[in-house]
């Protein structure tokens, strides 16, 4: 969790598991599937309101989708990613997301497929200074 905390990143898990199943998963070893020792808040959705309202409720089985949602200070949506359930998530690209997201959203730059920190961005103002050099 240093990565996340280094860029400023509050993180926050959502689960539409009961309390109990919560409580469970903290007091069981990773090596045991269990997530003991997690450092980031856990909230429960045991009505699954938010899932609803994330949209990532899948409604004939009442489970939720994995979903990532990077939501910046303003509370504005930033990136999203919905997986289905035997898709994980990385990390890693969430930490580019962020970076992405730290770094050109107040440049006046965007960054390019594949972009990861210490790349180029591309300068809104003359793209093609961008693809002459990369394409």
């Amino acid at each position: 969790m240093p990565e996340f905390k280094e860029r400023g990143v509050e993180v926050v898990g959502v689960s539409t598991d009961s309390k109990f199943s919560h409580k469970a998963w903290l007091e069981t070893p990773r090596k045991k599937g269990g997530i003991e020792g997690c450092k980031y808040p856990i909230l429960g959705d045991f009505t699954k309101k938010m899932a609803i309202d994330y949209g990532v409720l899948h409604e004939a089985t009442g489970l939720a989708f994995r979903g990532l949602f990077l939501i910046d200070p303003e509370g504005v949506l930033q990136a999203m990613q919905v997986n289905n359930f035997p898709i994980g998530r990385s990390v890693d690209e969430v930490l580019r997301l962020t970076d992405a997201y730290k770094e050109h959203s107040e440049h006046g730059t965007v960054c390019p497929i594949d972009w990861k920190k210490g790349d180029d961005p591309i300068d809104t103002s003359k793209p093609g200074e961008w693809f002459e050099k990369h394409a």
